[in-house]
């Protein structure tokens, strides 16, 4: 069996490109003994990604029927990536406690703008990360990452995820240091007072940007070897969009991570579940 899994993927209910069934079938294939499927949940703007809200019962109910149907051989796991909003109640847009999920992850992708009196994504095409960037932050990377961490604490101290997707996404489209200056003073304190708000959640460790041919691991080795210092958890997971994702690139994550000092990571059954690397 494959001791790592998933619980970090997206079907056509969201934004993925394969059907719940056919990451199982793939999973199994793969010798994985679970697998979560947790796609963008709705949210109460206009989104080409998220969830709709008319189709959370048809998920659920599609989630429940596949775990009876390959259950003999695999567990598999209801979850969402649970979207956070500054100012908005997405918890309650979408009756989250009458979902009886098994586990959901928190993100933040969205970035409120005091000068857009709106908001935009963090995590979207370079160009429009950049106009973001310029005309929601008048050009000012500080305040960009500041609010991005603001949101990402607020999100933490909130829900209190079985695990935190994609820590530093804004890195994603940060290549060669066009948004921001990560090894900047402001930027690590950021980071601590990011670390420091974490109580039981597992940090993941997302190779999805990889799959893109982006070459950016979430988070970075910086933030890893904090983690390590601080005794966070880590939990390495592919945030696959499409089948062949599935496990993408996990060796060199682990690689990186024996390399930084790790000797166990944790993948979730029921439970967060310590594994040798």
């Amino acid at each position: 069996m494959n001791k790592f899994n998933t619980i970090h993927l997206h079907t056509r209910y969201s934004d993925g490109n394969n059907d719940a069934y056919e990451y199982i079938e793939e999973a199994i294939r793969l010798g994985l003994i679970s697998i979560g499927i947790s796609d963008h949940s709705p949210v109460p703007l206009d989104s080409s990604w998220a969830m709709k809200k008319n189709d959370l019962p048809k998920y659920i109910n599609e989630l429940n029927y596949l775990k009876k149907t390959y259950g003999k051989n695999i567990n598999v796991y209801t979850g969402m990536e649970l979207d956070y909003i500054q100012g908005l109640d997405i918890k309650k847009y979408i009756d989250f406690d009458e979902l009886n999920l098994d586990y959901f992850i928190g993100s933040v992708h969205y970035i409120y703008s005091d000068l857009l009196n709106g908001y935009g994504t963090a995590d979207n095409t370079q160009e429009n990360v950049e106009k973001l960037l310029n005309e929601g932050f008048n050009g000012d990377s500080t305040a960009f990452y500041t609010r991005y961490y603001q949101t990402l604490r607020e999100m933490i101290q909130a829900y209190t995820p079985v695990m935190i997707a994609h820590f530093d996404v804004l890195e994603k489209r940060n290549i060669n240091k066009v948004l921001f200056n990560p090894e900047s003073e402001s930027y690590k304190d950021q980071i601590e007072k990011t670390l420091s708000v974490i109580k039981t959640s597992c940090v993941e460790v997302n190779t999805g940007a990889m799959a893109k041919n982006i070459d950016v691991l979430y988070p970075s080795e910086y933030i890893l070897k904090r983690c390590l210092k601080k005794n966070i958890p880590l939990s390495v997971n592919s945030d696959c969009h499409f089948i062949s994702g599935l496990l993408f690139a996990y060796d060199k994550a682990v690689s990186l991570l024996k390399k930084t000092g790790y000797e166990y990571v944790y993948a979730y059954d029921g439970i967060m579940k310590p594994i040798r690397i």
